[in-house]
């Protein structure tokens, strides 16, 4: 005979105890898979910014160590069945994307040009991509994550100022600063702006002295260094990526309109100090037809005029070569080639461009939609947690988000850096506080996982609801 209603309830209680203890050791065991991973993903991360090989001349790279061992500690989690791999809508267009690059090789202007750009750049952004959108599975992961994006930025930009007086650091009268990657020469104004909304949302949601003053160090530093390597696309960049930090982040709370204060009186102190040569380069923006006689104002010119070549070619190779375009990382090759001057090796200063001509139009697209899905995605956290106090950090960095990706969108106009980590960054970010926020809206919907207990009818019996 079947025993007892209690004696049932006494096992099946047990029986949720051992398998609740089963999950606990198997999230925990997860949990520290991925701590691991992010650590050196962290790691990675500050040295692709920092790039001490660059100053120390150092015969190994230091990305290449940290970025094996996070994949060799991923792969061992999920070959553990510590860790699943999550699949998110951008995740699956960037995949897509990659798919069309490779398809695109064989039918690539010089392939082995292609073929080296596909696996010596794209596929380790895309791979930093994957690990991020994996590992940056809570609010604090992310928080991390930006530090160490600051951090970088301000140990180079310090280190740049301190040593401007080597001619190494130098392109003529311009700097260049120390890092030969990503905070190094013209892009530098894309890295500057995308770190903008992440510096001003981190201000907004927690006070801290130290905090603040490493902030306001990094912006001050940053500022300055923009301003001695007088990038045009840089500084409109950095000025787009401030004026939509103020709408997107700052103005909302009384901290944040006094922080835009603050920045409005070091712009105005930089300006006021900046060299000649700054002011000599912004005037071309707007200057008229007149002939120029300073030597600064006739190279900016004719980069200026360099850059409308560049984008009527960029046009005609993407109208010329519509499905594939003429191979990723070949523009500057056949264009060279085929116009004979000396000014047509070069990019296409337009990472639009640079995607439709030397991949096609689909590639395009498929960015395109990547640039919108993660846009939309970043709008609908922000809107979910509203009123939410308890999540008002995941709302805050899901705007500088979305702020860092119309900034990089902006700035892709005056460079092309379609396969660089500049835009894939902001986008694991964005992507790892969607199924941070989807994570969070699975618990709220999840029914309590406890047996409750409840006293019933005259008889005393009980039953399991």
């Amino acid at each position: 005979m079947p025993g007892s209603l209690d004696t049932q309830i006494t096992e099946h209680c047990g029986f949720l105890g051992t398998t609740n203890n089963r999950v606990s050791e198997r999230q925990a065991a997860a949990d520290v898979a991925a701590k691991w991973t992010f650590a050196l993903l962290w790691l990675f991360t500050m040295a692709v910014l920092i790039r001490p090989e660059d100053v120390y001349r150092i015969p190994f790279h230091f990305q290449q160590i940290f970025a094996i061992g996070a994949a060799v500690a991923f792969a061992g989690a999920l070959f553990a069945r510590r860790a699943t791999v999550a699949w998110p809508p951008e995740l699956v267009l960037v995949l897509l994307l990659s798919g069309w690059f490779a398809l695109g090789v064989p039918f690539a202007y010089w392939r082995t040009e292609s073929y080296t750009t596909l696996t010596a750049v794209w596929l380790k952004t895309v791979f930093i991509y994957f690990l991020l959108t994996q590992s940056l599975k809570t609010v604090d992961r992310v928080r991390k994550l930006i530090w160490a994006i600051i951090l970088s930025e301000l140990i180079v930009t310090s280190a740049s100022l301190a040593l401007q007086a080597r001619q190494a650091l130098q392109e003529g009268e311009r700097l260049a600063g120390v890092s030969m990657g990503m905070l190094g020469w013209n892009e530098f104004g894309i890295a500057f702006a995308t770190t903008i909304p992440y510096i001003a949302a981190l201000y907004v949601s927690r006070r801290s002295l130290v905090r603040t003053c490493l902030l306001m160090a990094t912006l001050g530093t940053m500022t300055w260094m923009l301003v001695l390597i007088a990038s045009r696309g840089g500084f409109l960049t950095v000025a787009f990526a401030i004026l939509l930090t103020w709408y997107s982040v700052l103005r909302r709370t009384p901290r944040g309109q006094m922080a835009i204060l603050i920045v409005g009186l070091c712009l105005f102190i930089v300006l006021a100090k900046a060299p000649s040569l700054f002011f000599e380069r912004m005037q071309t923006i707007w200057s008229g037809s007149e002939v120029p006689t300073d030597n600064v104002v006739v190279a900016a010119n004719e980069s200026t005029e360099g850059r409308k070549l560049l984008l009527e070619r960029a046009i005609i190779y993407t109208l010329r070569y519509p499905i594939f375009g003429v191979g990723i990382g070949n523009f500057q090759v056949i264009n060279g080639t085929e116009l004979h001057r000396a000014d047509a090796w070069y990019g296409t200063h337009n990472t639009f461009t640079q995607i439709s001509s030397e991949a096609g139009i689909p590639a395009l697209v498929l960015f395109l939609l990547l640039l919108i899905t993660l846009l939309r995605h970043m709008k609908k956290v922000s809107e979910d947690f509203a009123d939410d106090p308890a999540n008002a950090e995941l709302r805050l960095l899901a705007r500088a988000s979305a702020a860092s990706i119309i900034s990089f969108a902006f700035g892709g106009i005056f460079a092309h850096v379609a396969y660089e980590y500049y835009f894939f960054y902001p986008a694991g970010i964005a992507t790892g506080l969607w199924l941070i926020a989807g994570q969070i809206r699975e618990g709220r919907r999840r029914p309590a996982s406890s047996l409750e207990v409840v006293p019933t009818t005259r008889s005393g019996e009980r039953f399991a609801r």
